[in-house]
């Protein structure tokens, strides 16, 4: 049996190409690489290296060997990443949500019904989203859509509308509604952690100078001190106090308004039946 640490150094000498490169990823010295590599050899009972003068490189068999080793490292990490995935869904509850409002509103219930565990949650969009949740790193995903994937169950929860916050000053304060282009060009307010609803805006709005503020406190101080447009939401303006002295207007587009799905793994979702039962409870009231 071949030790998994000479297969990490097989494999890292492969990418770099020479013993030097390799040892200092590796923070081992260039000796203590090249007997790794001559233990390597022998445990195979092949040669794998040519050797010229103080260098060494891969031979046909090498190459093999290397390619090999490589798919053996990877297969080794997703066993480990699994395993501990697997340990924290025994003992904590992992949220992987694609805006911050979704976990907001979803953590009294995850409380009521989770209280034992250790709950923990990330913002995160798009593919890492849905590959956190197949891998195991997340017990429960909230997206902006439903999935169509066979091997995951959706519960719908709630909404949220994009809006936004202008003195009442400003030429649009008196609107009813806006959209996207009646902003679009002037410099904007933008607080960093709103999870894909950061990518709507860009896309919607491509010639705003947005002013992104990843600390929340500096970003209210500067919807309350300036005469910038901001971002907000019915969600936030029902959740919490909005600065005063400001017009909230929604945004009247498709891309402005998203309805937000509680996710699992389909296998797993008789662990979540009750959990699942109360935001279906929550929906209807």
């Amino acid at each position: 049996m071949i030790e998994i640490y000479l297969l990490e150094q097989l494999e890292a000498f492969a990418r770099h190409g020479t013993l030097l490169r390799a040892a200092e990823e590796l923070h081992i010295t260039q000796p203590a690489l090249s007997k790794s590599m001559k233990k390597l050899e022998e445990q195979l009972g092949v040669q794998i290296f040519d050797r010229q003068n103080s260098k060494i490189s891969l031979n046909e068999t090498g190459m093999l060997a290397a390619s090999l080793a490589r798919s053996q490292v990877e297969q080794n990490k997703e066993m480990v990443s699994r395993i501990i995935a697997f340990d924290r869904s025994l003992h904590s509850i992992c949220v992987g949500s694609c805006s911050p409002m979704g976990i907001t509103q979803l953590m009294p219930i995850l409380q009521d019904h989770f209280g034992d565990m250790t709950i923990s949650s990330e913002l995160v969009y798009g593919k890492p989203l849905l590959s956190g949740l197949e891998n195991g790193i997340y017990q429960l995903c909230i997206f902006n859509a439903p999935s169509d994937d066979p091997d995951i169950f959706c519960q719908r929860y709630i909404s949220e509308q994009l809006y936004i916050s202008v003195p009442k000053t400003h030429r649009l304060a008196e609107k009813k509604s806006v959209r996207f282009s009646d902003f679009n060009g002037e410099k904007f307010l933008l607080f960093q952690h709103i999870g894909f609803w950061k990518e709507i805006c860009e896309k919607c709005m491509p010639n705003t100078s947005f002013i992104i503020q990843p600390d929340r406190d500096s970003f209210f101080e500067l919807v309350e001190n300036t005469d910038y447009p901001a971002f907000s939401s019915d969600a936030v303006l029902i959740a919490e106090n909005p600065p005063k002295g400001r017009m909230y207007i929604p945004i009247d587009e498709e891309k402005a308004k998203y309805t937000y799905y509680v996710a699992c793994l389909n296998k797993n979702k008789h662990q979540y039946s009750a959990f699942f039962s109360a935001i279906r409870s929550a929906v209807i009231k």
